[in-house]
Formats: C-alpha cells, structure tokens, sequence
C-alpha cells in the first residue's frame, strides 16, 4: 500500500473529509495530492497529518510503498531478508547501508532481526555468536523509537546464559538487567488483581482476600485500583467505616477511567451506613462519569 492510500484508507476509516483532516494546515488540494501519491508530505506535514488521525508517523511507514514498489526509507532489501529469515543477511545489509539503517525504522529492524539472530545460537549452543547479537539487539533497542522492555528482558537473560560459558564475572550483571526490565513488563500483579476484582464481585471475599493478602506490595502503576479493592474488601467483611475510608483514599488516586466503578463502592457503603445523601450524591457522580 502506497503512502497516499494509507492516508486516504486512515481518513476515511475515522469518518472524516479531507478538510476536516487539513484543518489550516495544508489545503485540501495538497492533500488530494498526497493522496493520490502526485505529492510527498514532508516529515513535518506527515507528524500532523498522523496526529490528527490518532496514529504514530510510524505507522504511515512499516510496508509503505511507492507507486514503483519501492519503500520511502529504502529498507527493502532488508525487509525481505528478515521474512526469509536470514537475520545474518537482514543485519549485514542494515549495517552497509547507514543513511537507512539509522533511522528509527532501521534501528527497529536492526533490534528485530539481531534479536532473532541472538535466540538462534543460543538454541544452537553457540554463546559467542549469541553474545554478538545480544548485545547489538539491546544496544540498537535502547537506540531506538520502538524501545520494547520484552525485547530488554530476554537479550539481558540471553547474555546472561552467555555469561555461564565466557564471563562469570557478568552473569549477576546481566541477571540484574534482567530482573529491572522484566519488572516492567511482569502481569502477574494484574493478574491478581483482575482474578481478586472478579471474586470479590461474585462474593467470595474470603479467597479474594487470600490473593491480594499474597500479591505484596502493588506496583506504582496497579496501586490506585488495589487501594479500590482494598475497600471493596472491607465492604464485603462488613467494615462499613474502613471501607468508606479506604474507597475515599482510592477515589483521589485513582485515573478517570476506574472512578465509576469507585463511585458504585461508595453508594454501596453509604447505602450501608444509611448515609442516604451521600448515597445519592454518590449514585450521581457515577452516572455522570459514564456519560
């Protein structure tokens, strides 16, 4: 797909005519233009164009072509070698080519197929070929737009094994790295809290409770909704006052998205405490966080 149809098909998918997308700042006869690839955007003009649409630029770029079949960022060559699989020719060709291969699509191919490359001979016992392409897979993600913690994770624990046949020395060094960027990417706290939601809602708290009792400390990210789970398991034990405390402690640290459900805890607990305003005021602000 050319770059003019994938701006057309983007357009057209979010319901918009061309002069809602150009907004003031291209006219829409460049856009017909673009579209109908007579006329290349620049990077600037393309950022705003992928703004307007919701999408990163980088979408506008992964399998674009010219009308002549050939892509903007001239990484072609090396696309191809990557779905063959050949992640040693796919790197040789990234790294004779540095215009392209420096770019952020360059860097994500180069991560991609090193990465590959990397799993390849560590499945095959060969630790200091592994080592080389772990260690340019992480350098060339870290580099990058495109930066994946899962990609950080596994080439980490991939020099890690290599470290077993070469350097023990590096071994709790990578394990460490591996450890930070696994952290990141780990759902198991999710998971908890998701199954925990699920069986407090269905009534058994007392197994509930079990979970999150074992989770430990939530993560800065999964801390607002065990503060909300934490109320609604006080208020299925019946603790009317904690649970209203602990809920009132979640709804200011909470994201706009988990409020409603917050908010139904909270009717629920004055409704209990035969609080009947605050019930009501309650039953309110849910109702208007769902419209």
């Amino acid at each position: 797909m050319t770059l003019g149809q994938k701006i057309r098909q983007a357009r057209i998918e979010r319901g918009l005519t061309q002069k809602q997308l150009v907004g003031e700042h291209i006219t829409r006869n460049m856009l017909s233009k673009i579209e109908n690839d007579s006329a290349t955007p620049s990077v600037r003009t393309l950022e705003y164009l992928a703004s307007r649409l919701g999408v990163s630029p980088g979408y506008f770029m992964s399998d674009m072509t010219y009308s002549d079949g050939t892509s903007p960022d001239g990484l072609d060559e090396m696309r191809e070698a990557y779905r063959q699989k050949d992640y040693a020719g796919c790197i040789r060709l990234l790294e004779s080519a540095r215009t392209q291969s420096t770019t952020d699509e360059g860097y994500l191919l180069h991560t991609l197929a090193a990465a590959c490359a990397a799993r390849d001979a560590i499945r095959d016992g060969d630790a200091k070929t592994a080592r080389e392409y772990a260690d340019a897979a992480d350098y060339y993600n870290k580099e990058g737009l495109y930066y994946s913690p899962e990609i950080d994770a596994e080439m980490s624990l991939i020099l890690a094994e290599c470290a077993l046949d070469t350097e023990l020395a590096e071994f709790e060094e990578n394990i460490s790295e591996y450890e930070r960027a696994e952290k990141s990417i780990s759902l198991s706290q999710r998971y908890d809290l998701a199954r925990a939601e699920y069986l407090l809602r269905t009534g058994e708290t007392e197994l509930a409770a079990r979970i999150l009792d074992n989770m430990g400390e939530p993560g800065e990210e999964y801390a607002p909704r065990a503060a909300y789970l934490a109320g609604l398991r006080l208020l299925g034990e019946g603790q009317l006052e904690s649970a209203r405390e602990t809920l009132l402690r979640a709804e200011e640290s909470s994201p706009k998205s988990q409020l409603p459900r917050i908010y139904a805890a909270l009717e629920m607990c004055y409704r209990e405490l035969e609080d009947y305003k605050q019930a009501y005021h309650y039953a309110s602000k849910r109702l208007s966080a769902l419209e």
